[in-house]
């Protein structure tokens, strides 16, 4: 009697992978080398919602039959172009090709990083990635960092943090007490995570306290003194300040060295949102943006933005790390052994995620392979190319910059004479919209003081002046166009 096969092993087949996987790393060198080149291409491909769904619906192309080749060039064509260099919109990076190599070798394999265990490897590269940053930042012996999701959870992960310890009693078991509400000061131009997180931490809005910015859109820490007497007025109870490395909309450092003296006097958590700029930790030029960083309890980074490894990969890093112990109380006896109690390789201790990807391998991977001298010239070249840029908009009468970029993030605007503010305001959302569905270029918009900006954030390692210049030409002409229609 013969054994009945089974057909569970099929997709599993290693001769059809090895296949399958040379076509697809073709076809990915070539759309790189198209779109590195700047090659004629939409850089967003507009597509109308619902048409794109009814194109990628289970039965179009003839179902399970398509070849995974024109399966995946369709998902190439009909999705935003990262690495073209005329993509200066959102704080995504475009990533390394290495650290993509990686990532498939990490995607396979699939150990997971929360326990020892299930992500050996993962978790030594993460040790000497965090001891790493730690040097960087000039942080003391005893310091300790964990990789999350992106950003917010790393934010959630640190401000956590701040709750446990700066609260007199243990508000993550007993839960939230009416009572000095525990508060954080936040700046109006911090990422609208932070908020959030306070929100999720069921703390509501009212223990977030905003802190005006000045003319630059940094945090008026002359504002702290008052601010804080205000809150404890209503029998509110400030726990911690949130400042910004750079802020989201504009890209403003704030003055950290005046934060830290603030929290130093009142024994508050000093965290600080690096996500996007704390890479200035690797650029000789620019790292004194962040002066007084080693004085921080917490720091945030995300490797995915100015550190060119893929979405998402943050690193938390803790002054005193066995304060990152703190942040969770809860017990999984199934997990964790007595012995095990705060220990570095089991990362569930101290992070939101009980199942986490290979994080540390990738950001390891890009220190391995590229380092500070790379980063150096990289993060230099993109912060020089928005001086350059903003230097061309001063230039031009007709356009108007926010403020004097500090980071590789610049808003500026179509500001012809004559026009009030809602027309104006028109014109640039216009001339924002023609450009994306255009495909000429991919860049966003935020709104300040009530006024619209075109927004770019210059991340991408191959835009070049003569590629802004081409922006600002655009720019110029769309703008003379929605005048011409207002007339």
């Amino acid at each position: 009697m013969s054994k009945t096969q089974s057909k569970i092993p099929v997709p599993f087949n290693p001769d059809d992978f090895r296949k399958e996987g040379h076509i697809l790393v073709d076809t990915l060198s070539d759309y790189l080398e198209d779109a590195l080149s700047g090659k004629e291409m939409p850089v967003l491909p507009w597509n109308d919602p619902d048409q794109l769904a009814e194109y990628f619906s289970f039965d179009s192309f003839g179902c399970e039959k398509e070849s995974m080749d024109h399966f995946i060039k369709r998902i190439i064509e009909n999705s935003i172009h990262i690495h073209h260099p005329h993509y200066i919109g959102h704080q995504v990076t475009s990533p390394l090709p290495a650290t993509a190599l990686v990532q498939f070798c990490t995607t396979l394999l699939n150990n997971g990083a929360a326990i020892y265990e299930m992500g050996p490897v993962n978790m030594a590269m993460e040790k000497n990635v965090v001891n790493w940053f730690g040097s960087a930042i000039g942080y003391p012996k005893g310091f300790d960092g964990i990789f999350t999701h992106g950003g917010t959870a790393g934010n959630l992960t640190a401000m956590l943090a701040a709750r446990q310890v700066k609260t007199d009693y243990n508000i993550w078991e007993d839960g939230v007490k009416e009572k000095e509400r525990p508060c954080y000061l936040i700046s109006e131009q911090a990422h609208y995570s932070l908020g959030r997180n306070v929100k999720i931490m069921g703390l509501g809005n009212k223990s977030v306290i905003r802190v005006p910015v000045d003319k630059c859109f940094r945090m008026r820490t002359d504002l702290l003194e008052m601010l804080k007497k205000e809150a404890e007025q209503e029998g509110k109870r400030i726990i911690s300040v949130v400042a910004s490395s750079c802020s989201t909309a504009t890209g403003t450092y704030d003055d950290l060295n005046a934060v830290a003296d603030f929290c130093e006097k009142y024994d508050l958590w000093m965290h600080v949102d690096g996500a996007h700029g704390m890479g200035v930790l690797f650029s000789d030029k620019y790292k004194y943006r962040v002066n007084g960083i080693e004085r921080a309890d917490s720091v945030v980074i995300d490797f995915h933005k100015m550190l060119l490894v893929p979405a998402l990969n943050t690193l938390v890093m803790f002054k005193n790390g066995e304060r990152s112990y703190e942040t969770f109380a809860q017990k999984a006896s199934y997990l964790f052994q007595k012995s095990q109690k705060n220990v570095w390789y089991n990362s569930a201790t101290r992070t939101i995620e009980c199942t986490k990807s290979a994080l540390g391998i990738i950001a390891y991977s890009a220190l391995k392979y590229y380092g500070n001298d790379y980063y150096n010239q990289y993060i230099d070249s993109r912060y020089d190319l928005t001086s350059i840029f903003a230097r061309l908009v001063r230039n031009n009468s007709q356009l108007e910059l926010a403020t004097e970029p500090e980071s590789n993030i610049i808003c500026f605007r179509f500001a012809p004479e004559g026009f009030d503010v809602t027309k104006v305001n028109q014109i640039n959302s216009n001339i924002r919209d023609r450009i994306i569905k255009e495909g000429s270029f991919y860049i966003v918009q935020a709104e300040l003081n009530g006024k619209i900006w075109l927004r770019l954030t210059i991340i991408n390692p191959v835009t070049s002046e003569d590629d802004l210049k081409d922006l600002m030409n655009r720019v110029l002409t769309l703008g003379q166009e929605g005048i011409r229609k207002m007339d």
